[in-house]
């Protein structure tokens, strides 16, 4: 068998056969890479062994650990006798997969990966990998000790019940707290820090060494973790200790040896090698990263807004005349999590303003006089201080406005509800992340619910009984109880997360010339009562300048791991100048997905984005929200016309019908069998809704607007009472769809061949009518008609576009003809007619006779335009929430 090197030395040559530059054997540092490939200004490491995948795959990441390389490959040989006979090989990107591929398949890897070395998400992922090989050095008695060091919650029974790998958050936020730092020592370096004459941690005069070692230095040295300490130490006595006390604290945790020191280096080199990737690139790297890590994202909301998404709210709510007035301007984030609002506004203010907000003086000044923010999650707000620290490693600061808030129960039992504990009153707060160590004594201190010019926040919206799960039962009451107390009199219901903070951020607003910018789900933007509480509210106090909607069904949203649309509002506080001013629905058909992107979104928008819907004060005042739902401004006109306006004269179909129960309380009362196995009772149902399978060949109708039931219905034991009062009240024969997807939907209403109840369907029941059967048939046929479908999206709760939501309150708003007797007959005899024939998916509606035809019949039965419904179903057939596509 031949020697490696002759492999590596033939390799090179393949490669640059392929026209990459490629050199085998080379030195460097000490460390000799197998493949060394330039791309341009990209190093790309390749490693390799004979016939042992896991041994190249280690040695490619080790040589971006030691940043020997900007991106490295991993190749496993086969094993012969003569190399040059080799035609197929094993290679895989490091931390990435296997694939098997020839000379020219890896020297493509080479470019993709040499090409990936700058991109952001492949940043992250490598450092998120990094973070957990560095967490799996430690044993769970190890990592005990540290998370008790640095009071990182440990994850609950049923948190881990919920999701396995949430045992293994602790250990990955240990890896994150000594990564973050090592990312931030990367960034001192080379920054020629004077020495200290005062030691910031005690006050006295320094007399230890300096400078510190660098991070490399640190990373090189025989044993890490003491390294680390001592330079971490010797930094701490000039400033940074929220940066860097976290991270001494659980290296000195951790006891002595290999696994220590594997953590130690491991979480070190992801630090290093993320500052040398990321350079001067606009990016919250650290709040990403915790956000992926977090354990309690769905019961607290905390939800992370994205780089994108943060640059385009500072952009669009910070103006120039804010920037002028630094630093006697102040922005707060009551919810601030990582900083990437804060520090998204800064970067906004030193953009506009880069003679005042820029340099280290400015710098120095937005740290201490005008970034504020609040979070209840300790690890968050540390990185929060580190994110803020990076903007300007070298400035040293008195104090950092940034404040851990206590949540859960004090001492006593009572509850204590974080942040929102500042609405009405003031609020006892453990401050534990000054930036200044010279006043950072960790001890409880009053907080003022301060005036600011500006509130900038992503508040958590996790629904109620889903909101503090994570507390424990007992402290999960108190909180409520305590938000209750806190919200007793104020317009807003407890269900809504995101309510309580705006009203929160009318409190923290300034009184005459503040502005409140948030990220908000698009269901606050609904009908219901509970939604418009706290609108109702703020409309008498703030103009709501503009609202800003993605429409693009890669990138719903504005935050990274949440599964629900988001919309971006900006509001400002009413005068005399304002106060008549319509507001602007800026839709975007793409979502920008990098700041440099949000940028340029935020100037066209600032600029008058000629596609803005602007709309009446009036209407904003009424809460309508119409806007919010389509991305062409046509459908919005048309709807708004059509519905809102009257002008096809129809009712909301609760006036004609009783709609219910929900599916959710028939599953609560009912188990179903096949229609074989029914019992005495003999009760059917119709249950299953998933439109997106098509029809198989000579089958019957499936997708029609005429069903029978597909399952007998078992009452639950205990629940007897509760499914017989169902079956005698909710039980119809026809149906409208509980929750389905836009782009795959072919029904929209159907008609059971008897009565029924539903579970992916929702009963309705025609109140007292003449020809009950005649108008099901009638309302059927208009439901499934182009106006059906264009009114069930007006009316529906816009959760996430796509997959409509709409809830009793929403079916019961849906707008529908108040039909005549000639006009039900007529439309009887269409359902009649077409109740069998199966329907396409509605995107394809333009190649759907039977849709076509339903419309034609619907216009002539109820004397409306057929060509104005021709149009509207055109329109609606390319919406991005029906194509399931990016417009255009």
């Amino acid at each position: 068998m031949a020697h490696e090197t002759v492999y590596n030395v033939h390799l090179a040559g393949l490669l640059r056969q392929q026209g990459l530059d490629a050199e085998a054997e080379v030195l460097a540092e000490g460390e000799r890479i197998d493949v060394l490939v330039k791309v341009g200004g990209v190093r790309v490491a390749v490693e390799a062994k004979i016939g042992n995948r896991r041994a190249a795959l280690a040695d490619a990441e080790e040589r971006l650990d030691q940043d020997l390389a900007d991106a490295a490959v991993a190749v496993s040989y086969p094993v012969l006798e003569r190399p040059r006979e080799m035609t197929r090989l094993d290679a895989a990107p490091a931390f990435g997969k296997w694939r098997e591929t020839d000379a020219e398949g890896l020297a493509r890897l080479v470019r993709v990966v040499a090409g990936e070395a700058g991109d952001v998400d492949a940043i992250v992922k490598v450092f998120r990998r990094s973070l957990e090989q560095a967490a799996s050095r430690l044993t769970d008695e190890q990592a005990d000790r540290a998370v008790t060091a640095v009071n990182i919650p440990l994850p609950s029974k049923e948190d881990i019940r919920k999701n396995p790998k949430a045992r293994d958050h602790p250990r990955l936020r240990l890896a994150l707290l000594v990564a973050s730092a090592a990312l931030f020592h990367a960034n001192l370096d080379g920054l020629n820090l004077r020495r200290p004459g005062k030691d910031a941690r005690d006050g006295t005069r320094y007399q230890g060494g300096w400078p510190p070692q660098t991070l490399r230095e640190c990373l090189d040295d025989p044993a890490p973790p003491d390294a680390l300490i001592d330079a971490w130490e010797t930094i701490l006595a000039l400033d940074y200790k929220p940066v860097f006390e976290s991270a001494v604290n659980v290296l000195r945790a951790l006891p002595p040896g290999a696994a220590t020191a594997g953590f130690a280096k491991k979480a070190g080199a992801a630090g290093l090698r993320a500052a040398s990737s990321l350079g001067g690139q606009r990016h919250d790297l650290l709040g990403r990263v915790f956000h992926w890590i977090l354990s309690t994202a769905t019961p607290t909301g905390a939800f992370y807004t994205s780089d994108a998404a943060a640059t385009l709210l500072a952009g669009l709510a910070v103006r120039p005349e804010d920037a002028a007035r630094f630093p006697n301007f102040t922005a707060v984030d009551p919810a601030c999590g990582t900083g990437t609002l804060l520090v998204a506004a800064a970067k906004q203010l030193e953009h506009l303003n880069p003679g005042e907000a820029g340099g280290e003086t400015g710098g120095k000044a937005l740290i201490e006089d005008v970034l504020r923010g609040y979070d209840i999650e300790a690890s968050a707000v540390q990185l929060a201080a580190v994110a803020l620290g990076l903007m300007n490693p070298k400035v040293k600061f008195r104090q950092m406005g940034i404040h851990h808030l206590r949540y859960g129960t004090d001492p006593g039992g009572t509850g204590v509800a974080g942040s929102l504990e500042l609405y009405g009153r003031t609020a006892t707060v453990n401050m534990l992340v000054p930036a200044s160590a010279q006043v950072d004594t960790g001890e409880a201190q009053i907080l003022e619910a301060e005036r600011h010019d500006l509130v900038i926040m992503n508040p958590p919206f996790t629904r109620s009984s889903a909101r503090h799960d994570h507390l424990g039962q007992q402290a999960e009451r108190a909180v409520k109880e305590r938000e209750d107390e806190l919200f007793r009199d104020a317009p807003v219901t407890r269900e809504s997360g995101s309510g309580m903070f705006l009203l929160l951020g009318d409190q923290l607003c300034g009184e005459e010339a503040g502005t409140m910018a948030a990220v908000l789900p698009t269901s606050q933007f609904s009908r219901t009562e509970q939604a418009q509480k706290p609108w109702r509210h703020l409309l008498e106090r703030f103009w709501l300048e503009m609202v800003v909607t993605s429409h693009d069904p890669g990138r719903y949203c504005f935050s990274e791991n949440t599964p629900v649309s988001e919309s971006l509002v900006v509001l400002r506080r009413l005068n005399d100048d304002n106060k008549n001013l319509p507001t602007r629905f800026i839709n975007l058909a793409h979502n920008p997905g990098r700041p440099s992107g949000a940028l340029a979104a935020a100037k066209a928008i600032n600029n008058g984005d000629p596609e803005a819907v602007v709309w009446p004060k009036r209407r904003v005042e009424e809460c309508d929200w119409t806007p919010v739902k389509f991305l062409a401004p046509y459908l919005t006109k048309t709807a708004t016309e059509w519905f809102a306006d009257g002008r096809l004269g129809c009712v909301p179909l609760g006036t004609k019908a009783e709609v219910g129960p929900a599916g959710r309380r028939v599953r609560d009362t009912y188990a179903v069998t096949s229609l074989r196995h029914q019992d005495e009772h003999g009760r059917v149902g119709i249950w299953y809704n998933n439109q997106d399978k098509p029809v198989a060949n000579n089958a019957p109708p499936k997708w029609s607007m005429r069903v029978q039931p597909d399952c007998s219905l078992i009452r639950k034991k205990s629940h007897e009472t509760l499914a017989d009062k169902y079956w005698k009240e909710g039980r119809a024969n026809l149906f409208l769809p509980d929750k389905f997807r836009t782009g795959t939907a072919r029904t929209f209403m159907v008609r059971a061949t008897e009565p029924a109840l539903g579970n992916g369907w929702v009963s309705v029941k025609p109140r007292a009518l003449e020809n009950p059967e005649d108008w099901e048939e009638a309302m059927c046929a208009y439901l499934n008609s182009t106006v059906g479908v264009l009114a069930q999206t007006w009316a529906s709760n816009p959760k996430v576009f796509g997959r409509p939501d709409m809830r009793l309150v929403g079916m019961r708003n849906i707008p529908v003809p108040d039909f005549t007797e000639d006009q039900t007959a007529r439309l009887a005899r269409v359902f009649e007619e077409m109740a069998d024939r199966e329907l396409m998916r509605f995107r394809d509606a333009e190649q759907d006779p039977v849709r076509k035809q339903l419309d034609r019949s619907v216009c002539e039965a109820l004397g409306w335009d057929l060509g104005e419904v021709e149009k509207a179903r055109r329109a609606l057939c390319r919406e991005p929430s029906v194509t399931g596509k990016p417009a255009g």
